[in-house]
Order: structure tokens, then sequence, then C-alpha cells
């Protein structure tokens, strides 16, 4: 198996809007439960009490700033400012601010360089004034909370930014930096409708850079978000340079841009600069987003702007929001009512954490916080594993996108394949039945044997080698699975494939799968996603099911453990025969034990090797 795709976070990807209100809606809702799947929040995780505490406060003349922490998982706090106009009855408005890779995060104040200067402006300067932000929201009437990204200022128990979950491992379980900052998002939204002074109809959202990134999945996957401005970020040539914009799995198919048109028919501005990789906004990603806000009948709801500076979130910028915000959540339409205004204010006012207000001892480290996680998805999963029929019939439904999010296969039966389906033996030769073997390049010779055996029988045949697969490290590198998928799901895409192509022929009303080598876990994970399989038998090759390095040595792909891995794809059709052989001691069986006795279904496990007999006996009607 090899991986057929090539894309990077530079590869030039712009999707093709469907024809119909309808298509869009449909593939709009793949999407957000991709973003979530890849996010590890496909379930959302248990909201528990955020705790604010306020351990500061600055007053201006015409606006209070308030410093914030918030706990988005127990123990784990998310520190911020949160503007309010002084001196005025709400309810207020709000805008959401995830800020973007300055060096100062949140607490970015650049001077800003005399307007319309020529492209490029001078490195460095004037590129964003994010206190400036809050200030002048406040006050034009609005409620802003700006908070850290993970690891700046004082969200800082994660040591590095741009190191968080920084391996293949962590990945296996969809814990990642954007996970972690979408769920922030998630709880922030939480936290700001939970305010007494606002109205929760009229919350905006806006961020540059890689808090643009922020602003386009939160708005794609959040509801109560009404109105939305990404800056600088909506592209399709680079898609994000960070761990924080680069999910497992989140960009394969897709694009930022089509991302951001989820959020149609609600209204949204696209801010773009002349001086970085939105300079084609105009002519090329807008026109393409505004094609689904006009599926709706709603293309007013959306516009573009361009600055001639270069990747920014300068005072232009900035006040092209403002009006954005103050035409949809004010309904004034009037842009002279939002220009900038100065102000003053020192940025250590401004910082959550003090000598006089610490963060709380017990605060989790990054470990626990990892632990943490991984914890919680056992904890799922076990109280999703079947105890009865009706309980397989709901872990089915739930667990088999689950599986197909994490290899990436379509499932979808009107599907076309994705690689012409060559047989070894021909369909019309087909008695009736069909055995599928999968089997790894070690097992050729065995894999032929035994469909030999098996034709004198009677029996047709189709027979799949697949090749070794890159190890789970190097599909990390450069955030590959964020675009591609796995050779793994490659596999397992093939397979499907094949079964899906046997399907309908009346020559084949009865299929049976076996998996030797290395191709039995590929024959395992196919068989979890295809219910009409009669029997399986599957070699599972003596795999530490339990082992995380197992799986980064072989057959990975991110999300699969999160997914429930080999145990889901066992217990998705726990009522059709299936032989594991070459468990040893290695490959755990015991919750896909308990799920055959409590559904009944019929389950052979063997230590050791099976006999090529023994296999054919139980392919037996």
């Amino acid at each position: 198996m090899t991986a057929t795709a090539t894309r990077d976070l530079d590869t030039h990807h712009l999707f093709t809007p469907p024809e119909t209100r309808g298509a869009w809606e449909a593939r709009a809702k793949e999407l957000r439960s991709q973003i979530l799947f890849a996010a590890g929040l496909d379930p959302l995780p248990e909201k528990t009490p955020l705790n604010p505490r306020v351990t500061g406060k600055v007053e201006g003349p015409d606006y209070i700033i308030k410093n914030v922490a918030i706990e988005t998982y127990p123990g784990f706090f998310l520190c911020g400012n949160l503007y309010s106009p002084k001196g005025r009855v709400g309810p207020f408005p709000a805008v959401l601010h995830p800020h973007g890779h300055w060096a100062h995060g949140r607490l970015q104040m650049d001077a800003d360089v005399p307007k319309a200067a020529p492209a490029p402006a001078e490195k460095g300067k004037g590129r964003g004034n994010l206190p400036a932000i809050g200030v002048n929201l406040a006050r034009q009437g609005f409620v802003v909370f700006a908070w850290d990204m993970v690891g700046y200022n004082d969200t800082n128990q994660v040591r590095d930014h741009r190191a968080f979950a920084k391996d293949a491992r962590p990945w296996l379980w969809n814990i990642s930096l954007l996970g972690l900052q979408l769920w922030n998002s998630i709880r922030v939204t939480d936290y700001v409708t939970s305010l007494p002074n606002i109205d929760k109809e009229r919350i905006g959202m806006t961020g540059a850079s890689g808090g643009g990134t922020q602003t386009f999945l939160l708005s794609a996957v959040d509801d109560r978000i009404a109105a939305a401005v990404p800056v600088n970020m909506v592209s399709a040539g680079m898609q994000g340079g960070c761990l924080c914009e680069n999910g497992p799995g989140l960009r394969l198919g897709t694009d930022n841009v089509e991302i951001a048109s989820v959020m149609a028919p609600r209204p949204q501005l696209l801010v773009s600069a002349t001086g970085d990789w939105t300079k084609n906004c105009l002519t090329e990603e807008w026109p393409a987003l505004k094609r689904i806000y006009d599926l709706f009948g709603k293309g007013q709801n959306t516009a573009v702007v361009q600055f001639n500076y270069e990747h920014n979130f300068n005072v232009e910028s900035r006040e092209a929001m403002y009006a954005w915000f103050g035409r949809w959540l004010l309904k004034d339409a009037d842009a002279s009512h939002f220009r900038e205004q100065p102000f003053t204010t020192d940025a250590k006012n401004l910082r959550v954490w003090t000598e006089q207000n610490p963060r709380p001892a017990d605060a989790l480290t990054e470990e626990q916080l990892i632990q943490k996680l991984k914890d919680a998805t056992e904890l799922r999963l076990s109280a999703l594993w079947p105890r009865d029929k009706d309980g397989l019939k709901t872990f089915r439904e739930k667990m088999a996108p689950a599986l197909a999010h994490s290899l990436h296969v379509n499932i979808d039966p009107k599907r076309s394949p994705s690689k012409p389906v060559v047989l070894e033996v021909p369909i019309d030769a087909f008695t009736h039945q069909a055995v599928l073997i999968v089997a790894s390049a070690t097992q050729r010779d065995r894999a032929t044997k035994l469909a030999v055996s098996l034709s004198i029988k009677g029996r047709a045949l189709y027979m799949f080698v697949d090749a070794p697969a890159r190890t789970g490290q190097s599909l990390w590198d450069n955030f590959f699975t964020c675009y591609n998928r796995t050779p793994l799901g490659d596999g397992v895409q093939q397979v499907l494939d094949v079964l899906e192509g046997l399907r309908p022929t009346p020559n084949a009303e009865h299929i049976r799968l076996v998996g030797l080598g290395e191709g039995g876990l590929v024959a395992l994970l196919a068989r979890g996603l295809f219910p009409d399989i009669e029997s399986t038998v599957v070699d599972v090759n003596n795999f530490d099911n339990s082992s995380d390095d197992a799986y980064l040595a072989g057959p990975y792909a991110p999300g699969l453990r999160y997914a429930g891995e080999f145990r889901t794809a066992a217990l998705l059709a726990a009522d059709k025969p299936l032989c594991l052989f070459n468990t040893g001691t290695a490959f755990k069986t015991d919750v896909i034990a308990a799920g055959y006795r409590a559904t009944g279904g019929k389950l052979t496990l063997k230590e050791g090797d099976l006999p090529d007999a023994d296999i054919a006996k139980l392919l037996e009607p």
C-alpha cells in the first residue's frame, strides 16, 4: 500500500463549489464532522465548570478591562482579557478575539505605520496592536474577550506553543495543539455567552493569521458565531504553518476556503493583504466562497477587502473589521462611526498571573493534560462497548463513522473505486460465493496455496497483496497526515472497493474474508466497515494492540486509537462469525470477547497459527 496523495501546507488547493444548496449542506455536514474528529472533539468532551476568576482590572475613561482565567479542562487554565463598555447598559453584542503568532500574543502593541503605505510596509512595523481591538470595540458598544494561544503569556502550562503534542504518538489519540485550541475557543464561547449582559444572538469573532484559522474553524463548527472576520488566512495557497493549524486529517480533501465557507450564510468578511498568501483573495478564494453564499440567496452576507501591506492586523484591517461588526451586530452601516481612536495602557497591567495572583499550584502539567485526554478516550470507549444487541446498534452508529474518519476511507456504497479493481478470477467464474484473501507480500505463497485449495471446493477468489507501510513518525513529518491519507487507509480503501465491487454480483451472493500476515489487520479494519461479510478469518500477527509503539512501527493512522482501533473493527460486526489467530499474548481480546458474548456472536480465538484446512473449514457456509 502506498499513499497516493502528496499534498502539504503549501500545495495550492481550491475546492469546487457544488451546484445546489442541498449538495452543499450535505458536504458542510461532512466537513463539520471531519473538523471535530480531527480535533479530538467528536463527541465533544464534558463541559465542566469554567470557574472564572478575575485577577485584576484596568479602568479607562470609557472602557474596563478585566484579567480573567477560566478552566477549559479541570486544572487547565486559559487566560485572557475581558473588555467592556464603561457607563453603558447592555445587553451587548460580543466579539471573540484569538490572536495569531505575534511575538507577544494577545499583548502585541505595534505602533501603526501611515495609512496607504506602499507594499510591503516596513517589515515588523505596524503589523498588529491587539489591545487596540478590545479597547475600540468596547468603546463602540461591544464586550470583547481576547485570549492566549496555548503556550503564550499566561497560558503557559504548555511549555512551548509549537511543540505541544509534537510527534505521531498523541495524534493516534487525536490529541493535538489544534484540538486543544479549538476546545478553548468553544469554552470561551461558553464563558462569554454565560455573562449576564451579553446578547447571545450577537456573537462575533475575529483574528489574524493563526487567529484567523481559529476564527474560521470555530465558525464552521459552532453556530453561536453570528458574524466573523478571519484576517489574512483564508487562502488556497499556504494553509497555516503551525501545529495549531494542522490537525490530523483536518484538510484531507479540503482547504481553508472550503472550511471558511461552512459558515455560510452567516455574515463573513475576508480581510486580505497584497504582501502575503492572501494576495489572490479578490479573484480566487473569495469568489469561490461567495458562490456558497449565493446558494442560500445571501451573497450580500459576505465581502472581501484587501490592503497593500505584508501579513498584518494593522489599523486599516482593524477598521474594516469594526465596520463589519457594526453593520451586522449593531445594525449601523456607516463605517465612519467605527474609526479607531487612540488609547494608553501598559501591557504588563493586562497579565492574569502575577506575584500577588499566581496560577494555582495544582494546575495540570503538559504531560498530565495529555494523559488526562487519553484516559478520557478510554473511559468514553468503555461506556460504548456493546453489552447487548441494542448496544451493538448504538455502537455501530457512533463508531463506524469514527473508524472511517481515522482511516479517511469512503464507506458510501455509491462511491467510485479509488483505484481500478483487478480480479485474479473473472466475475463469471464465481459460484455464488467469493472469498477475498488480503495478504502481505511475505504471505504470497501461503495465500496462493489457500486460494487453490478453496478453488477446488468451487469458491471464487480475489487476491489482494499489500506492501509495507511507512512508520507513523514519518507520516507525521511536515504535517503529512493533515493533508494525505495514510498507507494503512489506502489499503483499507482498496479492500472496501473490491468488496463493494463484489456486492452487487449475482454470482457472489455470499462474501467471506481472510487476512494473512500484515494483511490481516488491514482486512480486520475493512471488515468492520463492510457489514455484508458473512464470516472472517484474520491473522493478527501477534500485534500488540495496546501499545502506541506498535502502531507507530506499522499500522498507523491518526485517530486510530481514539476510534477504538482493532477492538472497534472487530465489534462492529459482532453478529457475524470472526476468527482471530496468532493473537499470542500481545493482541488483547478481552473487550472483543466480552462484546461477542453479550451479543451472541460467534468468535474463535487462537494464540498460535491456524492451518489452511482449518481456515477453509471456518469459511464453510
